[in-house]
């Protein structure tokens, strides 16, 4: 691995570092896709890309809580009728596909985009 710099001193010294520390992550999440075991790499991703912040709801919305029904992570909830998305999501686009009024886009990125509309399984509930 090669880093270009143009610090001095401390910067250079501090760059070698982070070289180095980058050098042993790439040999070991390597060591680990060859495993087949991707887990390292899973909480990284989770931890810096995957947020429901920009999870919402238009004025389309009728607060009919389909969204909240089909979250498997039970991370939406209705307050004052529209859904509120918590930290827990892992972006499976449940509450996007199923609602019945296209109500809920992910900032502009879903806005126009076509919705997977087949029939939505019920919740199963787990064994208490």
């Amino acid at each position: 691995m090669v880093l270009y710099f143009t610090g001095t001193g401390n910067s250079r010294y501090l760059a070698r570092r982070i070289a180095e520390g980058l050098e042993m992550l790439l040999y070991d999440l390597n060591a680990c896709i060859k495993a087949g075991d991707t887990a390292p790499v899973n909480p990284v991703f989770y931890r810096f890309f995957v947020k429901a912040d920009a999870f919402r709801a238009t004025d389309a919305c009728i607060g009919c809580g389909r969204c909240v029904e089909l979250c498997p992570l039970n991370n939406v909830h209705l307050k004052n009728g529209k859904p509120v998305w918590g930290k827990n999501c892992t972006h499976c686009m449940a509450c996007i596909c199923y609602c019945p009024k296209e109500a809920i886009e992910y900032s502009e990125k879903s806005k126009g985009k076509p919705r997977h509309h087949v029939e939505a399984p019920e919740k199963k509930q787990k064994d208490v």
